[in-house]
Parts: C-alpha cells; structure tokens; sequence
C-alpha cells in the first residue's frame, strides 16, 4: 500500500534559491528576523537582503565561477544564510562542514568536495590553514566573525557593492546542485548529498505547511546551521517572516534566559536538549510562559520524556523524521498525533513500507523498510553512482534505512534502523569511518562498531575488537582516539574484546546480531 496526503498538493516554484529567497526576504522589510541570543545583535530581512547583494557581488570579484564548491565550516552566526543565498546567487554549491572536526576529518572531507572558498570560526583558522595545505583547491578562506588574522563576513560585505546583482548566471533547478551536506547514508563512510535548487526550495514550501510557522512566532534555534535540520529552520524562517534567536551552545539556563528576555514560543531541538529541560531545577527562576511548542528531530525521542516535558512545562511536543536525503518526511501541524508518532506525511510525498528480506509491499502496521518519493528527495549522492543505485531503485523509490510502519490514521512510527549510523545527540557517527581508523591501530586485527542505547544521547558507539597483543587495554584504544575523531565520535558507549567478528558469507560485518546481544545484556542488568 502507497501511503500519500490527502490534502491539495502544494505547488512548488520552478526559479532558484537565491531568486526565491530574495523574493520572500523583500516581504517582510524592515522587520527583525534573526538576533544573536549571547549578543542581543539583530538582523532585518531588509539588511540580510541587501548584504546578500554585497556579498554575491564581492564573491563573483573573487573569481567564484558556476559549479564552485562554497564551504561553510562555522558555528551559528547571523550572516550565515547571507553567504549561502549569495554563493547560490553565483550559480555556486554550497557545503557544509562541523567546524568541530580535526584537521583529518576535514581533510577527507574537503579533499571530496574540493572547495575554492571556506567559511570558519576564528578558533579554528589555524585548523583550516592546514587543510588548505592538504587541499590544493582552497584559495581563500575567512572567518564568521572580526579576525586580525584574514578578512571575515563583514569583510566580504562591506567591500561589496549593490551595483552588479541579479548576476547573470542561468542555474536549471531542476538538475543544477545548490546544497551538499555530508551524510553517513543508509551505511557506510560519510557522502555528498547533491540537494538541487528545487530540492531546496521543495524543503522549505512543505516545512511551511508542515509546522504552521507564522510571522509571529519566536523561534529558537542552537541546532547547528551546518546541519541540514537547522539550515532548514533558519531558511525556513526567513521565507515566512519569523523572529529566530540564534545560539552557538546549548544550556538549560541560556535558553530559559532567552526565552524569558525574547518570549520564545517555538524551539527546535533533539532529544538531549528536551531530556535537559525537563531535569532542570531552574523552571521557577524564569517566565516560561510564552513557551507552547517543542518539535524535536535529528533522533528518537522516548515517549515517557515527551510526555513528561509537557506536563511539567505546561506545552506541546512534536517530533518530526527526516534525513539530509530527504527532509521533511513527516510533518506534524495536525492536533491529536500520537507522541510516540512521528506525523503524518507532507504533501507532494508518498511513502511505502517493504518486507527489507523480499521487498514486498506491506500495509497499515506492518513493519518494513520505509521508502519515500516527493520532490524533497536529493538527486545523488555527489562523485558516488554507486551509492546512489543503492538507495534510489529503478522506481524512484529511496530507501531511508528506517524500519517503521504507518497505521490506519496515515500516523508514521519509527521503530528500529536497518541501516548502520549511529546517532549521538542528533551528530551522525558512521561505523565504518570508526572502524577504518581502529584497524590503523597495530594491535587490532578486526573492528565492529555498533550504537548501544543511551538515555542522555539517544545512542552512543561501541567498539568490538580482536586483538592481536594479548595485553592490550580498553583505556590505549580510548587514547589512541583522541585527536583522530571529533568528540562526539567516542566510544563512550565502551570497548569489548572479542574472538571474532560476526560476519556474513560475503564479508559482511552482522551488525544486528552484535545489537541484539547488546540488547540481551541489558534487559538481564
């Protein structure tokens, strides 16, 4: 059975992105759109307009061409959407990059998408000075904020001027790349999503319909923008005329300040953060009041906590599904949606689940595969076919790697992943990446790594190791991590010594074998 929306489809504008942000961003003048909750900084849609114009304008100067590759590779900052509709203002693609990373995970990532220009933090210029060392392409690189060490933003659009815009550059929506997250996929190491103009523009009309968002709301948004969840929002929010307070970090008494001091209704977030929220002691000290709605995304969110939080914090909570693939897949503006459920699907989407063994389509409440299609879908995974043939079928379907089901209301539950990622607070942690690098250690002849449940993170990652010196010890593997993976990649969900891996007949390491074992231990605890 094919799962669809039964409301109208929504049509969804044949331009460009930078052409349909700039249309919307017109609208709604001289009104606040973004301000920088640590500072108090504000941004109107009028000045994001017109530093955009600045900003293509000195991009186009620096020899940005059609097709160069833009890296924003910085935490949240204001000008953040600014150079990425100027970069697309350019006919260039946009990618993203944890600014967290160290040096060896952006070489391999930068290495891929050959970026001509990288935007970064001051505290991690020196980081990308010796990248650009390992990547030929970078020529230039900058900083979000004022830096007496190369030029920043405000730089960039101070020296620009407002005379060359439109620039004259014909993009095909349709086909041509605009944004190129980095996703983990169903399995394997980390890909290029190719995220087309239309994709784009697709994500925000159906987020539009999806969460009611109006001109009124005061969203606030910590979630990193160089995720697509927050990319999203931010864009999001200025097409519909929003007042978004954007935050670098994540704690309880900085949000609660906020939304006391700016009357924050509506938060974005992931799990951790709602768990967070509802063990703080601090819900007497603010006026919270204004608060009425959480969406939660990125990760499951246990349904005891959610139903916890709302009775604590007098709200409503929401989970929405998606994937850097594909994002919205389900959206949740209808009143009486269960909250173990993640919504009801978006329009212009339909979705299906399959049997993963023969792939037999399967009805209400049976659990398979979900596939979807719809025009949020990406084109490809970038430089990788291959990859691609294995998530998108001859059909068009993609497999999103989630097992759930859907019920006789249209309700969409996830319950299980088929595919391998490991999901830690929101941050994908791909297996295989962990592995490679263990396998580099001299005293390990084989590796598995799996996520183990955990209530704080959602999942954290496990190693199984053979080892080929007897006295190894779990607390060399944990040194020898440091400093080759971001934080978040640790094994904090521990080390185990094994004989032997489990493995298919083709080589293929049984991750769900390795999970249900995990799962047995605890429920003996």
């Amino acid at each position: 059975m094919i799962l669809q929306n039964p409301h109208p489809t929504v049509v969804i504008p044949d331009t460009c992105i930078s052409t349909y942000m700039m249309k919307n961003l017109a609208v709604h003048g001289n009104r606040v759109a973004l301000i920088d909750g640590e500072t108090g900084q504000t941004y109107t849609f009028a000045e994001i307009r017109q530093d955009v114009i600045k900003c293509s304008s000195e991009l186009v100067r620096l020899g940005v061409q059609p097709g160069d590759m833009v890296c924003m590779c910085c935490a949240n900052c204001l000008e953040y959407a600014v150079v990425v509709i100027a970069a697309a203002a350019c006919a260039a693609v946009v990618t993203t990059c944890n600014p967290n990373y160290t040096t060896d995970e952006m070489i391999k990532q930068l290495s891929h998408s050959q970026p001509l220009m990288v935007f970064c933090n001051a505290d991690n210029y020196s980081r990308l000075k010796k990248v650009a060392k390992h990547v030929s392409s970078i020529k230039h690189i900058f900083t979000s904020s004022a830096s007496n060490k190369t030029r920043s933003i405000q730089d960039l659009i101070r020296d620009g001027t407002s005379q060359e815009y439109p620039i004259e550059r014909k993009v095909n929506p349709i086909e041509d790349t605009f944004l190129l997250p980095y996703s983990s996929g169903t399995t394997g190491l980390p890909k290029g999503v190719m995220l087309t103009h239309t994709n784009f523009v697709s994500i925000i009309e159906l987020s539009r319909v999806g969460f009611l968002q109006t001109g009124n709301d005061v969203l606030h948004l910590v979630l990193p923008q160089f995720h697509i969840y927050g990319i999203m929002m931010t864009m999001n929010t200025l097409v519909q005329g929003s007042r978004m307070v954007i935050s670098k970090r994540f704690t309880v008494e900085s949000f609660f300040k906020m939304v006391e001091k700016y009357k924050i209704n509506l938060c974005v977030s992931v799990p951790p953060m709602v768990l967070a929220m509802y063990n703080s002691t601090l819900h007497s000290k603010y006026d919270l009041s204004s608060l009425k709605k959480v969406i939660s995304g990125a990760a499951p969110l246990p349904l005891t906590v959610a139903e916890d939080v709302q009775k604590k914090m007098n709200l409503v909570i929401a989970q929405g599904w998606g994937l850097s693939e594909a994002v919205p897949l389900s959206t949740s503006y209808l009143s009486g949606i269960p909250l173990n459920s993640v919504g009801i699907l978006p329009p212009n989407t339909f979705l299906k689940c399959v049997d993963p063994d023969s792939g037999r389509e399967l009805g209400p409440n049976e659990e398979g595969e979900i596939c979807c299609k719809g025009p949020q879908v990406m084109k490809g995974y970038y430089k990788n076919p291959t990859a691609t043939k294995q998530c998108i079928d001859y059909d068009g379907w993609f497999h999103t790697g989630d097992i759930g089901y859907f019920d006789e209301f249209g309700f969409i539950y996830i319950v299980d992943r088929l595919k391998e990622l490991i999901k830690y607070k929101g941050f994908q942690v791909a297996p295989a990446e962990l592995e490679a690098i263990l396998l580099d250690h001299p005293d390990i002849t084989d590796v598995a790594v799996i996520g183990v449940p955990d209530v704080e993170a959602g999942e954290v990652p496990k190693a199984f190791l053979v080892k080929s010196r007897p006295s190894l010890t779990v607390s060399e593997i944990h040194k020898f991590l440091e400093g080759r993976v971001s934080k978040f990649k640790y094994l904090r969900g521990g080390v185990e010594f094994v004989d032997i891996i489990p493995k298919s007949a083709s080589g293929k390491i049984l991750r769900r074998e390795l999970r249900a074992k995990e799962k047995l231990k605890i429920s003996k605890l």
